[in-house]
């Protein structure tokens, strides 16, 4: 059973009645006279082509206000993606991978994911992985021991699915060098051998299948092996106990723009484009493992809601290659779908 943040007979009747209220605003009806904000970072030096896909299909379609939320967008670096929010500078995190969650959680940070609001990890689609160029002699984990490994942040959940694919070989992170690379410099570092591997998220692993002269080692999808979800949108459990009716809207907003992508792939991608965060050019590559651009194959969680199952299998990579203390955590403490005004129904 999913954690519940309130409890008592008066509380569950009140999450009711929440629900219902929900469900109406789903249907149409608009709270734009008692609007509540709620701040995300948005990070120029980071387009986040993929992953923030569901708040600007919210925004652009109305979804937000209609759920009554006023959503501000709070302009950070990268790399205060967590801090931000310890900070209380903004109030959720989208793109919040479950493994890179868990990590965050377990360093102190009392936070929760509230909503499934990133595309699927499905192995149908392109995705985000290890690349080594197409002469390299690297074709497997073992080929990487005593190597050196790129990517954006160590702290990042990049770290974690390459560990878990280097540790399906046996190689463990001492085995290899981690080291932090800027994106503008990756793919040079990489040609110069500096780096003899590089983990790319969106959109340079598409830069770098478009151009050709790469090979992928593995994509996330390899390390699940079936259709699953990444993670969501993750807030501070303080500020989801002081603020449920924020928390409430921004789910509600986010479920019927999940519902809404599932039917209009090609819609969402195009939203992408005119907003600016995605190159019209590289998006084929961004989204589809062959660049042809059939967007019809991205898939959101139904109704934003999440699976104990998908938390599940996030929870046991990052227990078994030691990034968090096996038995610390339950899986029941790192979701609640209570806010999304479809729980009552499906589960």
């Amino acid at each position: 059973m999913l954690a519940r943040l309130t409890s008592g007979a008066g509380r569950a009747a009140r999450a009711a009645l929440l629900a219902a209220a929900a469900l109406a605003g789903l249907s149409g009806t608009a709270f734009a006279e008692d609007l509540i904000d709620v701040r995300v970072i948005d990070s120029p030096q980071q387009p986040w082509a993929n992953g923030y896909e569901l708040i600007d299909v919210a925004d652009v379609k109305g979804f937000f206000k209609e759920a009554g939320v006023n959503l501000v967008r709070v302009a950070l670096p990268p790399d205060q993606y967590t801090s931000a929010i310890d900070a209380r500078l903004t109030d959720v995190a989208p793109y919040a991978d479950y493994a890179y969650f868990i990590n965050v959680r377990d360093k102190g940070l009392k936070v929760r994911e509230i909503v499934a609001s990133s595309l699927l990890i499905d192995p149908k689609i392109g995705g985000d992985g290890l690349f080594v160029p197409e002469n390299s002699a690297v074709k497997s984990p073992e080929d990487l021991k005593g190597k050196t490994i790129g990517m954006t942040n160590l702290s990042w959940s990049s770290s974690w699915f390459t560990l878990d694919y280097l540790g399906q070989k046996g190689v463990g992170k001492e085995d290899v060098t981690y080291i932090a690379v800027p994106p503008p410099q990756q793919e040079q570092s990489l040609l110069a051998d500096e780096l003899q591997a590089l983990y790319a998220f969106g959109p340079l692993d598409a830069q770098l299948k478009k151009k050709g002269g790469y090979r992928q080692l593995f994509k996330l999808s390899d390390l699940s092996g079936r259709t699953i979800i990444r993670g969501g949108t993750m807030a501070r459990e303080d500020w989801i106990e002081e603020n449920p009716e924020a928390v409430r809207r921004y789910v509600t907003a986010i479920a019927k723009a999940a519902d809404w992508a599932n039917e209009n792939g090609a819609e969402v991608v195009k939203i992408g484009i005119e907003r600016g965060k995605l190159d019209p050019e590289l998006a084929p590559w961004v989204y589809t493992n062959d660049g042809k651009g059939d967007f019809s194959v991205l898939k959101w969680a139904e109704h934003g809601l999440q699976k104990k199952e998908d938390v599940a299998f996030w929870l046991d990579l990052v227990e078994r290659q030691g990034i968090v203390p096996k038995g610390k955590h339950k899986v029941e403490d790192l979701y609640t779908d209570e806010f999304n005004p479809y729980f009552s129904k499906t589960n």
